[in-house]
């Protein structure tokens, strides 16, 4: 390619880039995130959504959710607090699009886009739009149309395009890294 040539990569190395990078998405499109109707119906602990979240966000290879994550978020006003220490579907789905979201978007503008997606839709619907594009964008397919408002429906769309573009750069950047480690300046 012609950014190959012009940082001057020898071609072998990116050939190797680009079938790691195919195997990424390979891999990755073969996750699936789970629909609102998916969760536990029963409160789950923060030790349980850690569990549930991590193992269908592993292949990602997203930063990991950990108890002080949940912690912090609900601290925050992220997520909302747990009733007799459980969660429930609403924030399960919130911590799972955090999770997601978190490495492209600061907290307070991914709580912003979920209050405003929310605002004419209820919870449910507007996850499970989100996970629609989600999933059907790890596939490079088209998501089923929606009733959502357009503009809302960009706004979820431009989240997932950014969010998916960032774990491809991020996956990578640790092959060429592997393959051709960086000279330190000194």
């Amino acid at each position: 390619s012609f950014a190959a040539k012009a940082l001057n990569v020898p071609a072998t190395i990116s050939a190797n880039a680009a079938t790691q990078l195919k195997r990424f998405t390979t891999q990755v499109s073969k996750v699936q995130l789970p629909h609102w109707a998916d969760f536990p119906e029963m409160g789950l602990y923060a030790d349980q959504v850690i569990g549930l979240v991590n193992d269908r966000l592993r292949p990602l290879g997203v930063t990991p959710l950990t108890k002080a994550m949940i912690n912090n978020y609900v601290k925050k006003g992220i997520v909302i607090a747990p009733v007799k220490k459980k969660y429930s579907k609403n924030q399960l789905a919130a911590v799972t699009v955090i999770s997601l979201l978190k490495g492209s978007f600061a907290l307070p503008t991914i709580r912003a886009a979920i209050d405003q997606v929310t605002v004419n839709n209820y919870p449910m619907a507007a996850y499970d739009r989100f996970v629609d594009l989600f999933n059907a964008a790890l596939r490079n397919e088209e998501a089923n149309k929606t009733t959502l408002d357009p503009a809302i429906e960009e706004l979820l769309n431009l989240a997932v395009v950014t969010t998916i573009a960032r774990l491809k750069t991020t996956a990578l950047l640790a092959v060429l890294q592997e393959q051709l480690p960086p000279t330190k300046i000194k």
